[in-house]
């Protein structure tokens, strides 16, 4: 009668698997979003930032104008910022590597600090 106890019912396989189904599910629906970030003459822009919109997740471009960025959701937006540059929008749209072109902020440039 014991070993009846320690088994466990119909319900509780199919609630498992279902959980198990869910979890999968989602954990397939993310992955690595990588690419490059160049202003228009196609040179790399180095040190852009590179953020999941709504998280706190992103990167910095390196050298190469290069980012890659773990654990994205296959529908998120990238936000994409630098100093002197217009900030873009980019929906992935499913897309795993993206080539960013980000223009120069005419207004910014043309204001002087003193």
């Amino acid at each position: 009668m014991s070993d009846q106890k320690c088994r466990p019912s119909m319900w509780q396989r199919l609630l498992f698997l279902a959980l198990l189904a869910v979890c999968s599910t989602v954990a397939m629906a993310q992955g690595k979003v990588s690419g490059t970030v160049v202003d228009e003459l196609g040179q790399p822009v180095i040190g852009a930032s590179v953020i999941v919109k709504g998280t706190s997740t992103g990167s910095v471009t390196d050298f190469d104008g290069n980012f890659e960025i773990p654990h994205v959701q296959t529908d998120a937006t990238l936000v994409i910022s630098y100093i002197g540059y217009i900030t873009q929008e980019i929906a992935l749209g499913g897309r795993q590597t993206v080539q960013i072109t980000i223009r120069e902020d005419k207004k910014v440039l043309d204001e002087v600090v003193v």
